[in-house]
């Protein structure tokens, strides 16, 4: 290819303008396509309408392992005399007058790719031949370089946007596992029952019920959550039913709205609900069977349309055989369950999570970081205790703390969870206030102890405290 007057042209166009006689300096046009062949990887060379040599390039001495005075200002056929080529391709163009490709092999064994490009006047005669040489093993290294490069990247592909993936609303399944809770969660939008959604934490209950939510005909109405273990037990029916002015001590005097009377029309996600005080299921199987109930020192009865949405990390049968939770509430919650695999069983998500997790990550840093293949390779091997919460914690760390543009496997931690230890050497190193190195050191064992417990009565049960101290801790003003 050339450039002339700003404009890209190959050697095909080159010789469509010529011979339309379409240029306005011919020899100008001519010129600067012979410039441009020595400004490239290829050797390159041009022949005369006489059939000789003009002109070389270095590229063409390291390849052809031929000096170029010892080509120029000789004959093409006296080359291939000499031996110095076994044919020239120069000369089948001069016949055909049209390009021409020829493999040839030079005394050293190397074989090289000749294409030979024709420049002709408006009658068809050819005036220079401008000849492109290639290595072919290089040529091929490179191709074989590209089909690597190509193979794994389709292996990527296969694994992301293969015909086995499915993507809703951000839900990403690969596995066939995944692709059952998908399938599931598409025919619970399409009824209006209760959804009971199990798994270990962190494996995406929210965002599996935000999905039903998304793809119900309640969608345009709000869907209202509430974690039943992350509020204390003597508010969460306030929370959830309301209240009326003067219900309780400390009650605001207009009362409070709760959760169904919000959700009206839309849905109620109660998250955690083994967490839900034995002595409050009665009033929300009551609920779940009439949609009436009552607020909190009220005994005016209130009905609304919302639908229920129900998930818990655990175990809620044996629970109804410890007397912990009703099994009257159990089935009345559980019409369609959900149950969703650990990260561990379904190790075929982990490449897509990763890819779509890696592009939130660069959007929401202003990067565009990839991750290397044995990097991934770790990935895929780890049991991830934490399941999906924990790899996207593990890839956004990934991505701040990675001083490259690839994420490699030294930035892959063997394990998480760790707690930095503050060191101090000496007294200039001291931080200025000790109650804020003491609330952070707190807050990290708060972080952990919830993200292992799952709500705050078993992270209260971790740290040794009472749910109402540790609500109190997390929500301490700063």
């Amino acid at each position: 290819m050339i450039t002339y007057k700003d404009k890209v042209y190959t050697f095909q166009e080159i010789k469509d303008k010529i011979e339309r006689n379409d240029i306005e300096d011919e020899k100008e046009f001519i010129i600067e396509a012979m410039r441009s062949c020595f400004f490239t990887e290829d050797g390159t060379t041009i022949v005369d309408e006489h059939g000789v040599t003009v002109m070389t390039n270095e590229a063409h001495k390291k390849i052809m392992g031929i000096d170029g005075k010892d080509i120029v200002g000789k004959h093409v056929e006296a080359l291939v005399d000499e031996g110095v080529f076994q044919e020239s391709a120069s000369l089948k163009a001069f016949r055909s007058g049209k390009q021409e490709v020829i493999t040839q092999t030079l005394k050293n064994g190397k074989v090289v790719l000749v294409t030979s490009t024709p420049i002709c006047d408006d009658e068809g005669n050819v005036e220079r031949i401008i000849n492109n040489v290639r290595d072919i093993p290089m040529l091929e290294q490179l191709y074989e370089e590209r089909n690597k490069q190509e193979a794994l990247l389709d292996d990527y592909r296969n694994r992301i946007f293969g015909p086995e993936y499915m993507n809703k609303n951000n839900v990403v399944a690969a596995s066939a596992s995944m692709r059952k809770v998908l399938n599931l969660a598409e025919r619970a939008a399409n009824s209006d029952s209760s959804v009971l959604i199990l798994g270990d934490s962190g494996t995406g209950k929210t965002v599996v019920a935000e999905l039903i939510h998304k793809m119900s005909s309640r969608r345009e109405q709000p869907m209202v959550s509430i974690n039943c273990g992350a509020i204390p037990e003597n508010l969460l029916e306030s929370e959830l039913f309301g209240y009326v002015g003067g219900a309780f001590t400390g009650a605001n005097k207009n009362g409070k709205v709760g959760l169904f009377e919000v959700a009206n029309g839309g849905v109620v996600f109660l998250d955690e609900i083994g967490e839900l005080p034995i002595n409050l299921q009665p009033k929300l199987l009551s609920f779940l069977e009439s949609g009436e109930f009552m607020r909190v020192g009220s005994t005016k009865i209130l009905k609304v349309d919302c639908r229920v949405i129900a998930a818990t990390n655990r175990n809620l049968k044996q629970m109804i055989e410890e007397n912990l939770f009703r099994e009257d509430l159990y089935y009345r919650l559980s019409v369609i369950p959900i149950n969703i695999p650990p990260l561990r069983d379904r190790k075929e998500d982990i490449a897509p999570l990763v890819a779509v997790m890696l592009k939130e990550i660069n959007e929401k840093n202003g990067t565009n970081k990839t991750i290397s293949k044995k990097a991934m390779n770790m990935l895929e091997r780890r049991e991830w205790r934490g399941n999906v919460r924990e790899l996207r914690n593990v890839i956004e760390r990934c991505v701040v703390l990675s001083t490259d543009d690839e994420v490699t496997e030294e930035f892959i931690p063997e394990k998480t969870g760790d707690v930095s230890v503050i060191q101090v050497d000496s007294a200039d190193e001291l931080p200025v206030n000790l109650k804020e190195v003491l609330n952070g050191v707190e807050d990290k064992y708060i972080e952990m102890a919830l993200k292992e417990g799952g709500t705050i009565r078993k992270a209260a049960g971790l740290l040794g405290l009472s749910p109402t101290t540790l609500f109190r801790k997390i929500n301490r003003s700063e």
